[in-house]
Formats: structure tokens, C-alpha cells, sequence
């Protein structure tokens, strides 16, 4: 397995894991912090890509995270923009 590739399976399981009520604070930090960018990058995503595949992650969050914001860190609020 290449590097792109190992890099896309991370970037795929830690969106899956998201879906999993509990990863989903471990995955918002993956996604908002140096984790995505790195494996976005060995990826070769662009920004575009990037920038659509976050709003994907973001629009299947804000329901469940607005219902327990007091219990989500400040980071994943940013990232969820909540």
C-alpha cells in the first residue's frame, strides 16, 4: 500500500468513526487539526476537495453536537462551527 493510499483509508475510516457516537470528539479534532491536513495532502486533495469533503463531515454533525455543546471542546465547536 502507497503512502496516497494509506493516506485515504485514514481520512475514510476517521469518517466513518465519526458516525460512531463515541469517536465522534477524537474525529472532529482529526479533522480540524494537523491529521487532515497531512493526509489530505499525501492524499493530493486539493483545496476544493478538502473544502467540500469537510463540509460533508460538518453537515452530518451539527444536530447531535448542538444537543451536547457544553460537552464539546472549544477546538471541535471551530471546526463544526458552533
Amino acid at each position: 500500500m502507497g503512502v496516497k493510499a494509506l493516506a485515504e483509508a485514514i481520512i475514510l475510516q476517521a469518517a466513518e468513526d465519526f458516525l460512531k457516537e463515541d469517536r465522534q470528539e477524537e474525529d472532529v479534532l482529526f479533522f480540524g487539526g494537523e491529521g487532515f491536513r497531512l493526509c489530505s495532502e499525501m492524499a493530493g486533495m486539493d483545496h476544493a476537495e478538502k473544502c467540500a469533503f469537510l463540509d460533508i463531515i460538518r453537515a452530518s454533525a451539527p444536530v447531535r453536537y448542538r444537543e451536547k455543546k457544553k460537552s464539546v471542546s472549544r477546538a471541535s465547536q471551530r471546526v463544526l462551527h458552533i
